[in-house]
């Protein structure tokens, strides 16, 4: 292979390497790391708050964490408390008598996707949820839902972006190796 070639074939694995390797991270939604109280745990007292922290720094819009009891009502005191990749849900103080509560919640993920989940934990012995006890399991994941689309609307996915970078780097290159041949038909 002439080392001209060679060259160009160097400047186009590199331009490619650039443009889409630092995408592939930013693929992946952050998780949910931590817990507390943990799932399906039993306590001897009722927490003061909710914590979930997750792999990344999630969106600040949307956050939803709804904590009910077994009859449907909510236990929840405040407005959520965002602490970098942490949420806290502060609660209201229910004591030590036996009940089940609810966990559902739902953020957007650093990536503009929302991201949700469901547990429950126990105060004493728990209890039985009580038949016709409302669960607000779908109101927590349509308002997140709409702050990501609000969200989503002014910004562009990045793989979009990479894309879109390795085209422009890939039409660049292009027209670098295509001028010496333009120059030399003068």
């Amino acid at each position: 292979m002439p080392p001209r070639t060679t060259r160009r074939t160097a400047a186009l694995l590199v331009a490619g390497a650039l443009a889409f390797g630092p995408a592939l991270p930013a693929s992946a939604h952050d998780e949910l790391t931590a817990v507390s109280p943990e799932p399906d745990s039993d306590l001897t007292a009722a927490p003061a708050e909710v914590a979930l922290s997750f792999s990344g720094e999630v969106m600040d819009i949307g956050h939803q964490v709804r904590v009910t009891d077994s009859e449907g009502r909510s236990v929840t005191d405040g407005p959520l408390e965002p602490e970098g990749n942490r949420i806290v849900q502060p609660l209201t103080e229910a004591g030590t008598e036996d009940e089940t509560y609810r966990v559902v919640w739902r953020v957007v993920s650093s990536d503009g996707h929302p991201i949700e989940g469901t547990f429950t934990y126990d105060v004493g012995s728990g209890a039985e949820p009580t038949p016709g006890a409302s669960a607000p399991a779908e109101e927590p994941a349509e308002q997140a839902q709409d702050a990501a689309d609000r969200a989503g609307t002014g910004n562009v996915p990045l793989w979009v972006v990479a894309v879109a970078g390795g085209a422009v780097a890939l039409a660049v290159l292009g027209l670098v190796a295509l001028v010496p041949r333009l120059r030399r038909r003068d």
